[in-house]
């Protein structure tokens, strides 16, 4: 029993008894069809390789920060084990910082959206949005709440070259139809406010396999234009349907005709890269 609940997970084996004890077939066929194939779908074939930028990039005159967001007091504030010299690092929040914190506190109950939006809105606000909340800077890395600094993240922009948007590939698919199946399986989004989502965009004819990105860790150049107008048509585009925002960027980046060259992927799978560790997982991929 150890065996099968170790392969198939504690919540689908939970979710599975509970429908059959409740007579419920129907729903628990259509629960382990999702399942099936939301683990059967992990194509990354789309997830192409980009090239490297040939030479690095100077970071001797730049003005870099590093940020993440926590809002609604929805998890604890990551501390970094790492912090580079001549490097900001801010906390967006509405909750406390410790007094020893190594995150320099931004007090979101400053800004109007704080009573305009939800906590989760107005943290994809400022997660898209560097621009608008960090103007001052040339590059702004975003880090996900549940992320930990591990490691120096001064050669991530380095490594970035002429390139002006930085971020992962997502470890085991690259596409927004099959994400979709699994997102709903996990019921990460309102079924119906997803389902059409992604049909509004087969309709416009977006492709299968076309990359998938995973988005808890970001790199912006503050200064190059399509990628700001990319991230505020993103933001956009997520007050629409308010659910995945990893099922908006790949379409946008369809949409908009933005460069793919202009993409520097990170990594392949951010579980494997030494300079971030997950503490506490809220949103498992």
């Amino acid at each position: 029993m150890r065996i099968i609940t170790y392969l198939l997970g504690k919540k689908f084996i939970r979710t599975s008894i509970g429908y059959i004890k409740r007579g419920q077939i129907s729903d628990f066929l259509r629960y382990l069809k999702e399942y099936l194939y939301g683990i059967t779908h992990y194509s990354t074939d789309g997830n192409l390789d980009i090239e490297v930028p040939s030479s690095r990039l100077d970071t001797t005159k730049l003005k870099i920060a590093v940020y993440t967001c926590i809002t609604g007091h929805y998890e604890s504030l990551a501390e970094p084990l790492f912090l580079d010299t001549g490097i900001d690092y801010y906390a967006f929040t509405d909750g406390e910082c410790p007094s020893h914190s190594k995150w320099k506190k931004v007090d979101i109950t400053q800004f109007k959206e704080y009573k305009e939006l939800s906590p989760t809105q107005l943290n994809r606000e400022i997660k898209m949005l560097p621009f608008k909340f960090l103007s001052g800077y040339d590059y702004t890395i975003y880090i996900d709440g549940n992320i930990e600094i591990a490691d120096s993240l001064l050669p991530l922009i380095e490594e970035m070259g002429d390139q002006a948007l930085g971020i992962h590939y997502h470890r085991s698919r690259d596409c927004i139809y099959d994400e979709l199946v699994r997102v709903l399986h996990l019921r990460k989004a309102d079924k119906a406010t997803a389902k059409r989502q992604i049909a509004t965009y087969k309709k416009e004819g977006f492709p299968r396999h076309y990359g998938l990105y995973e988005n808890s860790i970001l790199i912006r150049n503050h200064h190059d234009e399509p990628t700001r107008r990319l991230m505020e048509e993103w933001w956009v585009e997520y007050q629409k349907y308010s659910t995945r925002d990893q099922l908006s960027l790949p379409y946008l980046i369809w949409k908009l005709g933005y460069d793919k060259k202009n993409i520097h992927i990170i990594g392949h799978n951010l579980r494997n890269n030494h300079r971030f560790n997950r503490v506490h997982s809220h949103d498992r991929q």
